[in-house]
């Protein structure tokens, strides 16, 4: 087979009730666009640096040859993120930092390169200013599948190579208002006391670690549940109990004792209990499940729709507009599309365009279809 490169795209745009998906380049189709357009926020994955290639064109951010270049690529593509977005408004950058492999660098064990930090300085040297890093927790065990750094035959050899499972994170860059006077948005994101109480404010800015002293479940009693169940039972301890390393350990050595601890994903992950480190996202809830129903390509590295619900949720309202400038198979244009969000995405790689072009369609056509309230009140302003 022969890999051939391309440069220049033929744009082509599809749109409907509350979408519109572009497939262009993210730096040639955001220059066109007006300022502060996007009244909403920007949320996105973007591209891992130099780890994967998602299309052959030459505008592909992942067709680089360092970190370096690919972050001067960035430098075309950041300040017309900013200037698009409307004044006091979020972007929520989705990263990853990433494993350099001892046989690359020459060092012969596994380091980090710190992405994230990277991606930070890219934003905020073109005036996006930094307001969070929001840590997502990841399952260890998963990751050691992919990458076998963290093998526990190599931990038994010599345990001082082992670094650590690598959380995700969602970097919160914010726009200047125009008024910096009091900090407020040009058009604020107004969250009315009745639906988000001081109860609600309280626990989400806390950052407090509390401990009630609970034991861990027995053993013994989940011999005969399902891994499913074990998982359930697991999470619910750790968000109402306290928490002992050792007792963790235990449990999990007792369960592999007796066959029931998997090698193929983390059943007694850590839970935080801090609002601000997501701990419970679904890390199957992607439109990668569905593209795997249809035996379709998958995204190399989906957004969870968990993340992207909690993210629309809390920096926009209804009705604003949402901006994916790497929008692969269009998982923040569904997610916020069912949120009663405008979506615009831009997507490089034909492919997976057709297919956001495709979720977006069809969850169009079944939001339009009416319930039966809806038709049960359509019969009673008829009888009126």
């Amino acid at each position: 087979m022969k890999l051939e490169r391309t440069i220049g795209v033929d744009r082509a745009e599809a749109s409907g009730d509350g979408w519109r998906l572009v497939f262009n380049d993210a730096v040639l189709e955001t220059a066109t666009w007006p300022d502060g357009c996007v009244n909403g926020m920007i949320c996105t994955s973007i591209p891992f640096g130099t780890q994967y290639e998602y299309c052959a064109s030459l505008h592909d951010f992942g067709h680089n040859y360092s970190n370096e270049e690919f972050f001067e690529q960035m430098d075309f593509l950041v300040p017309n993120l900013l200037r698009v977005l409307a004044p006091g408004r979020v972007a929520a950058i989705h990263v990853k930092d990433r494993i350099q492999f001892g046989n690359v660098t020459g060092d012969g064990f596994p380091t980090v390169e710190p992405f994230s930090d990277h991606t930070t300085a890219a934003f905020t040297k073109h005036g996006f200013r930094l307001m969070a890093r929001i840590t997502i927790d990841t399952d260890v065990v998963r990751e050691n599948n992919q990458t076998y750094r963290l093998g526990w035959s190599e931990n038994a050899k010599d345990s001082s190579k082992m670094g650590a499972g690598m959380p995700e994170y969602v970097l919160v860059f914010r726009k200047l208002p125009s008024d910096t006077s009091n900090g407020y948005a040009d058009v604020p994101v107004v969250k009315p006391k009745e639906g988000y109480t001081r109860a609600d404010w309280q626990i989400d800015a806390a950052g407090l670690w509390r401990s009630s002293g609970d034991r861990l479940p027995d053993p013994a009693l989940m011999m005969h549940m399902s891994m499913e169940e074990i998982k359930r039972l697991w999470i619910g301890h750790c968000l109402k109990g306290g928490y002992d390393h050792d007792e963790h350990v235990e449990l999990a050595k007792v369960l592999e004792g007796r066959g029931k601890l998997p090698s193929s994903f983390m059943l007694f992950p850590p839970i935080s209990r801090n609002k601000d480190i997501w701990t419970d996202i679904a890390r199957m809830r992607t439109l990668n499940t569905e593209q795997s129903k249809r035996r379709q390509e998958k995204h190399v590295c989906p957004l969870q729709l968990d993340i992207i619900k909690r993210l629309i949720t809390r920096y926009t309202s209804e009705g604003e507009t949402v901006y994916d400038p790497f929008m692969g198979i269009g998982s923040v244009a569904w997610q916020g599309m069912k949120m009663g969000r405008e979506v615009w995405g831009t997507e490089l790689n034909e492919e997976y365009w057709r297919f956001s072009v495709g979720y977006a369609e069809t969850l169009e056509n079944e939001l339009k279809v009416p319930t039966l309230f809806d038709l049960a009140g359509l019969k009673n302003t008829a009888v009126a």
